[in-house]
């Protein structure tokens, strides 16, 4: 029988797996475009993608003890971050590898936790949704990741890619 952590990183690996379903679609188009819709500027695929690096780590390492992942961009990309341009930006194969580094770490991690871990409060403080719980965060970590997915689902219509 599957213990609830590792349902909960089996979650989080199926909505990585729809992040990269869409990056996928995207990987011929430029990367770096901004949209803009009625004077406000859409997040690119590559802020999107470091976004998901630096805070799966917060999330899915950091709170919940795990060993986090030194990522010496973090601040240009996370939560209320101003992109920053194209030649201020760390290398699109670093964003990548990035990518796929933390997430797994995230999932091993996460699938190894003893479920009575789940209920503690989280070792950051994070709270969500009036929620502190390592368990909490874990879920948010798919929320918050699927929600970019839609970002990067919107992208491919906006450059014209059909996804269905």
């Amino acid at each position: 029988m599957a213990t609830e952590a590792a349902v909960l990183a089996h979650v989080m690996n199926k909505t990585r797996a729809l992040t990269n379903i869409y990056l996928n679609f995207l990987k011929d188009v430029d990367a770096y475009k901004v949209f803009e819709l009625e004077g406000k500027q859409l997040n690119s695929i590559f802020w999107i993608m470091a976004h998901l690096s630096v805070t799966e780590n917060f999330l899915l390492l950091r709170s919940t003890g795990g060993e986090i992942i030194k990522i010496g961009w973090a601040r240009q990309f996370g939560l209320g971050s101003v992109p920053v341009s194209r030649e201020d930006s760390p290398p699109m194969d670093e964003i990548t590898g990035m990518l796929q580094l933390v997430h797994e770490k995230s999932i091993q991690h996460i699938s190894g936790l003893d479920d009575a871990f789940l209920d503690q409060d989280n070792t950051t403080g994070f709270e969500f949704a009036g929620e502190k719980s390592v368990r909490s965060i874990i879920i948010h970590a798919a929320r918050h990741e699927a929600a970019h997915a839609g970002h990067l689902g919107w992208l491919c219509k906006l450059h014209g890619i059909k996804t269905i």
